[in-house]
């Protein structure tokens, strides 16, 4: 194994462009709230095709896979005149895996599109592709695993739901989850939903954008979102009904969003920005940059560049100053070019089946601290021919920004999807966790971190998720993911929370979660738990007889009681040895009255289950 570093140093080469959007206000009143741990029906729908998911971005890859050919032959003919430097690769330490369980689960579609939220209270907010999975890490138990339907079920949208993003609000103690509903220009929605409180089992509020909002025959796609003190942001691209998103593509825009409202459960103020554009040409796939220590603003940032292109050389970056209604907001948009460009990425190679999509070059997560943006995104290392990633730091952002960009690659394991979160722990400290996607001939689908210090250092790569098996979901390429999560955790500086997907047994994908720090773990914290806690209940409501499927790593002393809804023991239903690996547990229900009650499974002292069952008649 070895990694190739290339380094670019870039220009400003344009002066920025002011006043290159327009403005739509919006007002958006609440769709409903819902009480996470009341929700108790869940149909959990899910509709895949064996050719291509309906509205699905990667339906007609034709145009992709003609650009990713293209590039191939320039790899063949010629390899790329790039400036390499290797003083920079393994010289930090290689970062630690603390906590670490299983997520999300298959849940019969594609992609897994990963990402996560961690609270300063020790929830977790994992997201993937239409389930959402609450999390305590205090009591190490399933808050609620729920899909994306029932989540939203007060809305009465009955659409499909995918493409979540989950961010916590370190400011207000508070989760943030966006989602969208529908695939064509009527039925097309972005769904907000604001957690009332620091617990995601309590209430949330929800809303509806609509997704096409200049009504002009698009819909909303891809969404990507960040926070400042003041408001939430969103970006969406808008593409023609029944047209892969490489030619339907029309615009990207810009939602910033009250979040105050949000929270309050009041009607949301939004604004739209649309038309942006630099030189008369619009800007593709815009990336709002997040806080990195903490959340910034008024001022936020969003990245983009030229994401279909075989290759190009430059970055965009858009600034929008103040908060929404402010007489002195603008928006501006600069372009810096790099010595040294940017590929589309080819494919990637797995062990068997079919080979794992990697989409395109567009920036898939970024971090504002120190006057730096640090971001990442997929690329093609010239000189191997392997999927890889590119990581750049843009210095001085509020003063005469230039960049650095570096590209992590591998003479055969294929790299994808990386995201980037902070975790230094000082004002001069830039140092950052990088999470990325990973996969060869040789080696089935998992994920890795990498640590850097924001300043040309790397250490070597930590493996976080090995695959168990290769992904097969769909004929020919298959659908690997399009983007995973990190997210620092606010309360707890140099720890980094991240969510990837790996190859199951099955030949599914799935996401695990991890913990990431730069100091060693305690002794023996850091131990895999496989299919942690991931409870099902089913019949859930129930008549006469309740089932319990759970998994635990080791063999241990079971106990299995019931409470009522007041905090009161109804009965000790079991005391039993239960056996390593998957489990399931079955009581009646017929002497219990109506109502809710909680089944408690504690392992040898431990509570790894607190699951709502409900009775009725």
């Amino acid at each position: 194994m070895r990694f190739e570093w290339m380094l670019s140093l870039s220009l400003l080469i344009a002066a920025a462009e002011s006043s290159v959007a327009q403005q739509l206000p919006f007002h958006i009143a609440l769709g409903g709230t819902e009480k996470v741990s009341e929700i108790s029906n869940d149909w959990s729908p899910s509709l895949i095709s064996l050719e291509h998911e309906a509205g699905d971005e990667f339906k007609d890859m034709k145009m992709l896979e003609e650009k990713k050919e293209q590039l191939q032959k320039q790899i063949d003919r010629a390899k790329a005149r790039i400036n390499k430097t290797s003083a920079t690769r393994d010289v930090l330490d290689t970062p630690f895996v603390w906590r670490n369980f299983q997520g999300n689960l298959y849940n019969y579609s594609v992609p897994n599109d990963n990402d996560i939220a961690v609270s300063n209270s020790g929830y977790v907010v994992s997201v993937m592709n239409s389930t959402i999975f609450m999390y305590d890490l205090n009591a190490d138990t399933t808050i609620k695993y729920i899909s994306l339907d029932a989540f939203a079920t007060t809305l009465g949208n009955v659409n499909d739901k995918y493409d979540p993003k989950a961010i916590y609000d370190p400011v207000e103690n508070k989760f943030a989850v966006v989602f969208l509903a529908g695939f064509t220009d009527v039925t097309s929605s972005i769904i907000v939903a604001f957690s009332q409180n620091d617990f995601p089992g309590g209430a949330w509020n929800f809303y509806e954008l609509p997704g096409n909002p200049l009504n002009d025959s698009l819909w909303s796609d891809y969404p990507a979102i960040a926070l400042t003190k003041d408001e939430l942001f969103i970006t969406v691209n808008h593409l023609h009904n029944d047209e892969p998103w490489q030619t339907g593509w029309v615009r990207s825009v810009i939602w910033q969003i009250n979040k105050s409202g949000g929270y309050e459960g009041t009607e949301l103020s939004a604004m739209l920005h649309h038309e942006i554009a630099f030189n008369g040409r619009r800007i593709r796939n815009l990336c709002p940059v997040k806080g990195g220590s903490t959340l910034y603003g008024p001022d936020v940032y969003f990245l983009s560049e030229r994401n279909l292109d075989v290759s190009n050389d430059t970055f965009f970056l858009v600034h929008l100053t103040d908060t929404m209604n402010s007489p002195l907001q603008a928006l501006e948009a600069n372009a810096l070019k790099s010595d040294a460009g940017y590929f589309i990425p080819v494919n990637a190679k797995q062990s068997s089946g079919g080979d794992l999509a990697t989409n395109d070059s567009r920036v898939l997560g970024a971090f504002y601290e120190n006057n730096r943006i640090q971001f990442v995104g997929n690329t093609t290392d010239t000189l191997t021919g392997t999927a890889a990633i590119y990581h750049g730091v843009i210095s001085d952002v509020s003063g005469a920004p230039g960049l650095a960009l570096r590209v992590m690659s591998d003479d055969t394991i294929h790299y994808g999807y990386p995201n980037i979160a902070y975790n230094g722990t000082g004002s001069q400290d830039n140092a950052a966790i990088i999470v990325v996607m990973r996969s060869a001939v040789n080696l089935f689908p998992g994920y890795s971190v990498i640590s850097t210090d924001g300043a040309g250092s790397y250490s070597s790569l930590k493996n976080v998720k090995n695959g168990q098996s290769y992904v097969s979901v769909i004929p020919g390429i298959e659908r690997w993911g399009d983007y995973s999560g990190a997210q620092r955790r606010y309360d707890d500086p140099g720890k980094v929370w991240v969510n990837g997907s790996f190859g199951t047994t099955a030949h599914k994908i799935a996401t695990w979660i991890a913990e990431i720090a730069l100091d060693p773990p305690p002794t023996g914290i850091n131990a895999p738990v496989e299919n942690k806690d991931v409870v099902q209940v089913y019949p859930n409501p129930s008549t006469e007889k309740i089932t319990v499927a759970f998994s635990v790593s080791h063999s241990a002393i079971g106990v299995f009681e019931l409470i009522d809804i007041q905090g009161r023991k109804v009965k000790t239903l079991l005391q039993e040895k239960v056996h390593a690996g998957k489990n399931e547990f079955t009581f009646s229900t017929q002497p219990l009255s109506s109502g809710t009650y909680f089944l408690f499974i504690t392992i040898n002292g431990t509570v790894i289950a607190r699951q709502e069952v409900i009775k009725v008649q």
